[in-house]
């Protein structure tokens, strides 16, 4: 025993003895008769000497009874009615794990095994596994019963090891309890029910209002839900995590029940949005849910967001969805759209990496916009890396020319009062200059995808219709609507029209009777649809490599999976055209093709309706919407992504059937 670890557990006696040395050292000095100040420190010497005597002699008995108390546990010789009802469940075992003395805790404890002299260890738990000296370890079940060990060694000539258990049965119990009774607030919303209010008579409305109510109110029976109806359409639910669990097991039936019912008119649609919160107390629990129905709404609605911290859980949202018809949103954002534009010095479009037409034809939209207002516009694109580049050549020359800046050079165009526009993306990963948004700008978002996980937060406006066929669409009903009565140039027209034809595979797929409106003004604006036509003609190279992925390509049940040979620049391009191809075969409901680009492995996906694509690409951390999506990865080979894409494929499939 060290004198140090004395010192430490016994620092008051030591104190004293200092003093009384200290008096005695006063004493010798300040007195003319030394022989008390010489008394005094003798004393205190002896006092010194014999407590530390004392207190190292009581150490080493403690430590000896600690001893014996260790050799007479691990030592497998005679054991006394104390060691054998040792409050800990105790079992001595060789290194090989052979069992050599249990007490009878343990023995009750195990109660599975009746003879346990003759048995190892490693029979009832991992013990091989768990050598690591004083480390307690995960729990492991056995009769019923939880337990926790601890192993230590024990060095007596033999290498032996002391395992020592606590029943953590009950306290697993409670922690489960808890972990079920925790709050989960729902919030519910009904989609399109003002769409269909105003298309039904007033007795027709509250019939079919009537008949969802009973399903809703039915499904919240079923799960013990507390709940209450707000309006038309918004219910609010609070349940416990037990009956959250439960219903992510039926994986929220709900939805498909609504959906799948006929309220007398097939004409429309009825689909629910549900926001789903949970945390550790109620007022995080609503905010949770109401973030997560912002998201399931954000997405196009039918479907469910559980919100837990930051991540989400996503359920439903198989159905395209339907177009609503009103136009009174579009009428609203443009107002505000004028008024932002109207208060800014100048502005900066920037759509998507790897632009596309559809993102560079609402560019130029936005540019005849602020341009009405009397502001400097430009479009921020990278030339070097956009599939639209007839496009932007088109729009660089003849009238009305477009300024178009790369990345670097749009942040010098920067100051205090810049307006941003971000179109044809929401999501901050993606966009073509991601310096401008951490400059702190205020931002305006216009935007056609489901709203993702990562989407752009912080100083901004939004305009997302995920029911839009394109970018396009939503920029020329803007431009329709506008204050400022901005005028398009043929070429800005035909830019818009050509991201429709994009975005909609020439008007076969996501089209609506908004989207025929907004192409129909485009013709009144002159735009010339052989010229469109033109932007889209590719190469002969390009024809041939789209013809050899779309012979490459693997078919199953209901879609087609493609390995492209082609790596250059232009790889994106044939895949997504190669995708559009494969969609003209008999009985493929959707494709899928895989290229390599820059040590990264580019998924392009297409889809005619029936499969939703971008719950496919979302699993693998991409995005889109319905009928278009895409997604990339990293440290994978091609054949990888391949069979890693085959079975998310599968999956989603065997999801959609339950």
């Amino acid at each position: 025993m060290k004198f140090s670890d004395i010192l430490k557990n016994n620092p008051f006696s030591f104190v004293a003895l200092f003093c009384a040395a200290l008096f005695g050292a006063l004493s010798l000095i300040l007195h003319s008769n030394r022989v008390i100040g010489i008394a005094e420190l003798v004393a205190a010497a002896v006092l010194a000497v014999l407590a530390v005597r004392w207190y190292m002699n009581a150490l080493e008995r403690k430590k000896e009874q600690v001893h014996m108390l260790s050799r007479s546990l691990l030592a497998g010789g005679d054991r006394d009615e104390t060691l054998s009802n040792f409050p800990l469940a105790t079992v001595l075992v060789d290194k090989e794990g052979e069992i050599i003395w249990y007490n009878e805790l343990f023995e009750r404890i195990i109660s599975d095994f009746s003879d346990l002299k003759d048995s190892n260890i490693n029979s009832i738990m991992p013990f091989s596994e768990h050598l690591k000296e004083g480390e307690l370890k995960e729990v492991f079940e056995t009769s019923g019963k939880t337990l926790r060990f601890s192993v230590y060694p024990a060095s007596l000539g033999e290498q032996r090891y002391a395992l020592y258990f606590v029943d953590d049965t009950a306290l697993k119990n409670i922690r489960s309890r808890y972990q079920l009774t925790r709050p989960v607030v729902l919030l519910v919303n009904i989609d399109s029910l003002e769409q269909a209010e105003d298309m039904l008579p007033h007795e027709a409305y509250y019939g079919l209002n009537s008949d969802i109510d009973r399903m809703i109110t039915k499904w919240f029976v079923t799960y013990n839900c507390v709940f209450r109806k707000f309006t038309d359409g918004r219910f609010f639910a609070i349940t416990e995590f037990e009956n959250l669990s439960a219903m992510i097991e039926n994986r929220f039936s709900i939805i498909d029940k609504v959906r799948s019912a006929h309220f007398g008119s097939d004409e429309y649609e009825i689909t629910l949005s549900i926001g789903v919160g949970h945390s550790r107390d109620f007022k995080e629990c609503e905010d949770n849910a109401r973030e997560a129905l912002d998201m399931a709404r954000g997405r196009g609605g039918d479907q469910v967001a559980v919100k837990n911290g930051d991540s989400y859980e996503f359920f439903g949202g198989i159905s395209s969805g339907k177009e609503k018809r009103g136009k009174v949103k579009s009428r609203a954002f443009a107002a505000a759209l004028d008024e932002y534009i109207e208060h800014a010095d100048n502005v900066l479009v920037m759509g998507h990496t790897f632009s596309d037409f559809d993102c560079i034809g609402a560019a130029a939209g936005v540019v005849a916009i602020a341009r009405a207002k009397s502001k400097n516009a430009h479009v921020v694109v990278d030339k070097q890396k956009t599939m639209a580049a007839s496009l932007v050549r088109m729009l660089e020359s003849g009238a009305g020319a477009i300024s178009f800046l790369s990345p670097e050079a749009a942040v010098e165009q920067v100051n205090g009062n810049t307006l941003l526009v971000v179109v044809d993306t929401m999501r901050s990963k993606l966009v073509e200059a991601p310096a401008l948004l951490s400059s702190g700008l205020r931002t305006v978002i216009i935007d056609h995808h489901r709203m993702a996980v990562d989407h752009i937060e912080g100083n901004t406006f939004e305009f997302l219709e995920p029911h839009a066929s394109s970018a396009c669409e939503m920029v020329t009903e803007l431009v329709q609507y506008s204050p400022s009565k901005p005028k398009l140039t043929q070429r800005q027209a035909q830019a818009l029209l050509a991201g429709i034809m994009l975005d909609t595979k020439d008007y076969t797929l996501r089209v609506g009777v908004r989207t025929f409106d907004a192409a129909s003004y485009l013709r009144g604006c002159k735009a010339d649809t052989v010229a469109v036509r033109e932007l889209f003609a590719g190469t002969a190279e390009e024809n041939i490599q789209i013809n050899n992925t779309v012979n490459a390509a693997v078919y199953f049940d209901r879609y087609a999976i493609s390995i492209s040979t082609v790596t250059g620049a232009s790889s994106r391009l044939v895949c997504s055209k190669a995708a559009d191809e494969l969609l003209t075969i008999e009985k493929i409901d959707a494709s899928f093709v895989i290229s390599s680009f820059n040590n990264v492995i580019n998924i392009s996906a297409r889809s005619l309706g029936r499969m939703n694509v971008q719950l496919i690409m979302e699993k693998l951390g991409g995005g889109g919407h319905h009928s278009m999506a895409a997604a990339q990865l990293r440290d994978v080979t091609a054949q990888e992504a391949f069979d890693l894409l085959k079975k998310t494929i599968d999956e989603y499939l065997k999801e959609t059937k339950e």
